[in-house]
């Protein structure tokens, strides 16, 4: 079972209300495709909801799942509402819940296992390979309460037990566990180094390129020579841009200041940085360099507006991480991935129009912000490449914006190579996140060429 906690309420977090929405309608919906590329629909997951909530919350619980009827997306989501604090729960012979929402955090231990008993029961029945979640709810002055200092001492020793014994999990299930102990752990009332957070802080990048205000940079590289004196007559194998997002918006100023000074360079990479840095690859730009004798590559760095591609709904996770769903926020994706798409398109020009010879590439952030312009791209492309990053697909995204449900999406880049590093014990995104999703891109989106180290 994946144990994930959401913060809610007050000024900083969603609703309640809008966090249900947000769970639901993003419970996967997906059409197979064959190895070949031909769309076959399938009958939609059949996920299976319970929620608990106490009875003053039952008002605020009913307009919500009556709007979402209304709005169907056509994913089968079956949702029973049980009202109670300890109330009796459906039996497991009668019923197989996929999903326990705690719309309030259980008061004990005792009961918080009582609930996750109804999704481990679903585990073994075998009907569907759908996971099996119980995401609970949590106000941030609960945090200190009873029943997460109960629940906190169960994920300790939930993680010592995952780590002497493989049958448990190990090192996979020790990092989804850290990841919500990390949540419940958090103090939310103090800023990176400990201080109060008085609201007065500079939160604006202070990297040497924002810095120094660069509207665009260039500069040139080699590989490692193997003398100091080839490496005076060496001729320069890396050309790295850094060009800032918002450029992008009038390509056409830019373009004169980005343009190439490496003669019929081999390939073009896009490179996406991780959330909050700029300057993943600094002092590391000769190791872009290909292998002696396949001539020069062009590396385009672009720096995300603020440091991060796009907004996140549940701003809680930073706190931990997310075993199960990392809530994405598509409008601000689609925003950034409508200039990256101008970028591909500039430089597969510098290509002589081989898009086959361009590379996107990100890490974490950066990796599902530019995964998610692979997924969508008409042209064909040479591949995508990234590191401690997920998919941005469902269950991130909602169902109806998920790229690989789209009626007419393309399905050019479905054998193209995608390849994906996972650290082992990443708590913020946890191995066994990546791999479900690499797996629902194989089965859900007909990529035949998705490889995980």
């Amino acid at each position: 079972v994946l144990h994930q906690f959401g913060l809610v309420g007050g000024d900083d977090y969603d609703s309640k209300e809008t966090r249900l929405t947000q769970l639901l309608e993003r419970l996967p919906c997906a059409r197979r495709i064959s190895p070949e590329g031909s769309r076959a629909a399938v009958a939609p997951a059949a996920w299976a909801v319970l929620l608990i909530c106490e009875p003053a919350s039952l008002k605020a619980v009913e307009p919500v799942l009556a709007k979402l009827r209304q709005a169907s997306n056509g994913s089968t989501v079956n949702v029973e509402v049980v009202v109670g604090r300890t109330t009796q729960l459906p039996q497991a012979s009668l019923a197989r819940y996929n999903l326990v929402i705690n719309w309030d955090v259980p008061t004990t231990a005792e009961e918080y296992l009582r609930r996750v008993s109804v999704a481990q029961e679903a585990g073994f029945g075998g009907v569907d390979d759908l996971p099996r979640v119980v995401y609970t709810m949590v106000l941030e002055r609960q945090l200190k309460g009873r029943g997460c200092r109960e629940i906190k001492l169960l994920l300790r020793r939930a993680i010592r037990f995952a780590q002497t014994e493989l049958v448990a999990g190990g090192a996979a299930k020790v990092a989804e566990l850290d990841s919500a102990l990390q949540y419940l752990g958090n103090n939310f009332d103090c800023d990176e180094d400990g201080e109060d957070d008085d609201g007065d802080a500079d939160d604006s990048c202070d990297c040497m390129h924002c810095t120094s205000r660069s509207g665009c940079a260039l500069s040139f590289h080699m590989a490692r020579p193997e003398s100091p004196l080839k490496a005076v007559a060496a001729a320069p194998t890396v050309e790295v841009v850094r060009v800032p997002l918002q450029a992008l918006e009038d390509l056409s100023a830019v373009a004169p200041l980005m343009a190439s000074r490496v003669q019929n360079h081999a390939c073009t990479l896009i490179c996406l940085h991780n959330m909050y840095c700029h300057t993943p690859w600094d002092g590391y730009e000769h190791l872009f360099a290909l292998p002696a004798g396949m001539g020069a590559v062009r590396v385009v760095m672009v720096l995300a507006t603020g440091s991060s591609w796009h907004d996140y709904p549940d701003v809680g996770s930073f706190a931990g991480g997310v075993a199960w769903m990392d809530i994405l926020d598509m409008e601000s994706m689609n925003k950034a991935d409508r200039l990256i798409e101008r970028l591909v398109e500039h430089e597969v020009g510098l290509l002589g129009g081989q898009g086959e010879r361009l590379f996107l590439m990100g890490a974490s952030q950066g990796g599902g912000q530019s995964m998610l312009h692979f997924l969508r791209s008409r042209r064909r492309l040479g591949g995508w490449i990234g590191a401690v990053c997920h998919a941005p697909t469902a269950p991130h995204t909602p169902c109806n914006e998920d790229p690989l449900t789209d009626a007419s999406r393309p399905l050019v880049n479905c054998d193209r190579p995608m390849r994906l590093l996972a650290g082992e014990l990443d708590s913020t995104f946890p191995a066994a996140l990546a791999l479900r999703d690499v797996e629902r891109l194989r089965r859900g989106g007909g990529f035949t060429n998705v490889g995980v180290t």
